[in-house]
């Protein structure tokens, strides 16, 4: 089977419809995020796009910050996940897991290669019941640019995690089925891989990426 395939910085109706036309199983879209990025939404703009959006398709929001800052934009915007993108600590995590998880929403906590102590680290958010680990070379303070995935800390991420963990980082339709033969992953993460510019999504790139990962099924 292929990795379920998320695509993140969505801005557009058009793209989001484009990306789960071509088979797209998770959409993504940066909400308030704590710090200057180009695919920055507001919680009413990612609410508008969120609300088209139907099964077996899911939503996340990516953002961070403090507790009430997280579950202020849940509240308005409801997706399935909430992606913790902002350094929050294990505490905070926990608290959010369990007042998102009274709404149904589940938590996708990122973590950096700069991690101190990775592998322990991801044990313990996977323990604190977050749903997913995203490894990301993006981190809050370099959020803006894409970088290359690690592969080789995040397989000390993966051995590690007792929850899914979720491949990013400079993943492309060029070196995506690539990237999946050598780490395995059940589960990767684009977003400026299949754009034209910031929030502009390429249709011809996300048809490209789908076909390298079917063709990498067959091998």
């Amino acid at each position: 089977m292929r990795p379920i395939v998320k695509i993140c910085g969505l801005m557009r109706t058009q793209d989001v419809q484009m990306c789960i036309r071509h088979g797209t199983d998770m959409v993504g879209f940066v909400v308030e995020y704590p710090r200057p990025v180009p695919w920055n939404l507001s919680a009413a703009e990612a609410k508008e796009l969120i609300a088209a959006v139907r099964k077996p398709t899911e939503t996340c929001v990516v953002t961070g910050g403090p507790p009430d800052h997280v579950l202020r934009i849940a509240a308005e915007t409801q997706p399935d996940y909430i992606q913790l993108h902002g350094g929050e600590t294990l505490k905070d995590t926990v608290c959010l897991v369990s007042e998102l998880g009274k709404r149904g929403i589940k938590v996708i906590k990122a973590l950096f290669p700069d991690t101190p102590d990775l592998e322990k680290t991801a044990a313990d958010f996977c323990t604190a019941g977050v749903h997913a680990l995203l490894f990301d070379p993006r981190t809050p303070n370099n959020a803006s640019h894409s970088g290359t995935a690690d592969l080789p800390a995040y397989q000390r991420l993966r051995h590690a995690a007792t929850c899914p963990a979720i491949l990013a980082g400079g993943i492309t339709p060029e070196n995506a089925a690539e990237i999946v033969r050598q780490t395995k992953t059940r589960m990767i993460d684009l977003m400026s891989g299949v754009e034209i510019s910031p929030g502009i999504k390429d249709e011809a790139k996300v048809a490209a990426l789908f076909q390298a990962l079917r063709g990498n099924n067959r091998q």
